[in-house]
């Protein structure tokens, strides 16, 4: 399931580097407010910075729209927070959470040497340590929306052979590739259906949510106006 509920305060803030819309704002201050619990700006500038890392794009080209869609998943983690409580048993280990650093830092050219990757982190304005609790922090999540949504999903054979047939067949002669049965990728395709199902069911989830919450923020969120016009006001807005 790939979700972007990397909820991400260092100096650092992008604000010299934004759109003159945030111009007149202050460096930190509360951004929104979700069931009266601020989200910060130096939270959101976090957020970009870490989101921005993860896809080795440079901070100058972080664009006004990007911005607002972090703050969106901000907004989204904090109403997952609520939910998930204390879930120390999804917590993953300090051992996992080091072996996701170490496969994290294969991905990075910078990532061969300790120097070329500190000063990688450096120049989004991170340090390890915040790298390390966000990657932890996102298995958790990730590990509670496993657990929450998960048993509710079932998928038929039907559907796997329909997958296998009218997608995967084409795409291995297109390509070239070797020709594969169905036992060979059957337990992928099921796996595939599963995360795509339960993406579905996040994106549900959390509309739920929003429309039961209270939600304020001071960045336009078209994402967010755009669900609320067609379904009504959200809590308390």
């Amino acid at each position: 399931m790939r979700r972007h509920i990397a909820i991400l305060l260092c100096a650092f803030s992008l604000l010299a580097i934004t759109p003159s819309s945030f111009a007149g704002e202050l460096i930190d201050g509360v951004v929104a407010t979700v069931n009266r619990k601020p989200v910060l700006r130096s939270q959101w500038d976090e957020a970009v910075r870490f989101e921005a890392f993860m896809h080795q794009k440079q901070l100058a080209d972080v664009s006004e729209q990007e911005r607002a869609a972090a703050l969106q998943r901000l907004i989204d983690r904090e109403l997952l927070d609520a939910q998930m409580g204390n879930e120390k048993a999804l917590r993953p280990s300090d051992n996992e959470v080091a072996a996701d650093v170490s496969k994290l830092r294969e991905k990075f050219p910078a990532g061969s040497s300790d120097e070329t990757w500190q000063s990688l982190v450096r120049a989004y304005g991170l340090t390890e340590t915040e790298i390390t609790a966000h990657l932890k922090d996102e298995v958790q999540v990730m590990n509670f929306i496993d657990v929450q949504l998960r048993p509710n999903v079932r998928i038929q054979d039907a559907e796997v052979q329909s997958y296998y047939q009218a997608k995967l067949v084409p795409d291995l002669k297109q390509s070239g590739a070797r020709a594969m049965s169905l036992d060979e990728v059957a337990p992928k395709i099921r796996e595939l259906l599963v995360q795509q199902h339960m993406d579905e069911m996040l994106d549900a989830w959390l509309h739920n949510l929003r429309q039961q919450s209270h939600i304020e923020t001071l960045i336009p969120l078209p994402a967010m106006n755009a669900r609320a016009a067609a379904a009504g006001p959200q809590g308390g807005k």
